[in-house]
């Protein structure tokens, strides 16, 4: 188990309302946010997820304190317990429903009367039968943030076949061999972004789905499935379930002789620095995303709830889009946010707190991510 601490330095006068009652925590106790994530804290998406989490919780003087699970599911489960074991508890838990493994820890925060925030992937709805929903049952479940996964799916396999018809200009619609690679077969974005697949393969019949595999979001199972496909298989197009995955891909089409974004096109998902580069050299047609920036936007809500605003009401699911960087827009964005440094980024604007409309709601989007760059 690796534990990441990091400090703000701001305090911060809370008047936490739950249920008909209200817990006021002391002017000089800088609240502490439990952060269970379910990937590397060092490299990769969840790094990513991290990186802006700490950054907005500087800004809104929160203390992260983040346990690290390497995608290893049994580990996750470890650092569930360390949480609850911590002395004193901690303020606040951030946890994510990574194979399925939220609905216990859900379950644990209620019993110990400690507010939970579940981010990036929801409880199943078979999950929330057996076990209950935030608000009703389970009232220190506060709320649930999730992006638009589905649609993210749905957008990748557009571009496959736009890319395609780019490729063949003034021909009728001609069969595309797809390979669908997915992450894994449990998580929720993993099955939502597939659910968005499913639906582009009704809406464009061309698109002539091989096979779909699961490569357990690994560049390398992504290689080898790839490589193995190519010896027998046709290929024009890969899905993939996101930039590390399409890498792996694009590495198996180029060792097979092939040029990737001519004889096969690739689309993927996170916004990393590597599938951004791909996009640039239209190895890539997309990478969907800004779903890492999840990690600042919770730690808006928290923030918001931690002030009084009553986000079970208003909620307590909440979504927010993610957004396709192309060859047209992504100059813009590696100009802003290149170097992945999110403190440029002026966090409290997206908050609700000192709003003056109280039907306000949240702009998680690229364009007001723009618009809160400081000066």
């Amino acid at each position: 188990m690796k534990l990441i601490r990091r400090t703000a330095h701001l305090m911060v006068v809370t008047f936490l309302a739950l249920g008909s009652g209200q817990a006021c925590a002391a002017p000089d106790k800088q609240p502490r946010v439990a952060f269970i994530n379910p990937g590397y804290g060092t490299h990769g998406f969840w790094k990513d997820v991290s990186d802006t989490m700490h950054a907005a919780a500087r800004q809104f003087g929160f203390d992260i304190v983040e346990f690290d699970s390497d995608r290893r599911w049994p580990l996750m489960a470890e650092n569930a317990n360390r949480v609850f074991m911590m002395d004193p508890p901690p303020d606040y838990i951030i946890a994510v429903n990574e194979h399925q493994q939220g609905g216990r820890i859900v379950i644990e925060a209620n019993a110990r009367h400690i507010p939970i925030f579940m981010l990036l992937n929801d409880l199943t709805e078979e999950q929330k039968s057996r076990l209950g929903r935030a608000g009703h049952n389970l009232p220190y479940w506060i709320a649930t943030l999730t992006p638009d996964n589905e649609k993210a799916g749905f957008d990748i396999a557009r571009s496959l076949v736009e890319a395609e018809q780019q490729l063949h200009p003034g021909t009728k619609k001609r069969d595309i061999c797809l390979l669908s690679l997915a992450g894994d077969s449990n998580t929720p974005a993993s099955l939502d972004r597939m659910e968005g697949l499913d639906v582009a393969l009704g809406k464009f019949p061309q698109l002539k789905e091989k096979r779909r595999l699961v490569v357990n979001w690994s560049y390398d199972e992504a290689y080898k499935r790839t490589a193995t496909w190519l010896q027998d298989g046709c290929l024009d197009a890969v899905w993939a379930a996101n930039d590390d995955i399409a890498r792996g891909a694009i590495a198996a089409i180029v060792k097979a002789g092939k040029v990737p974004g001519k004889d096969v096109v690739v689309g993927g998902l996170n916004w990393s620095a590597k599938g951004l580069k791909l996009v640039k050299d239209g190895q890539m047609t997309m990478t969907h995303g800004g779903h890492f920036l999840a990690g600042a936007w919770i730690m808006v809500m928290l923030n918001d709830f931690h002030h009084g605003i009553d986000l079970q009401g208003r909620g307590p699911n909440y979504s927010f889009p993610m957004q396709a960087l192309t060859r047209d827009n992504v100059d813009r964005f590696e100009a802003v946010f290149g170097q992945r440094n999110w403190d440029v980024v002026d966090f409290s604007k997206f908050g609700l707190v000192g709003q003056k409309d109280k039907n306000a709601g949240y702009h998680f989007d690229l364009d007001h991510l723009f618009a809160a760059v400081k000066n």
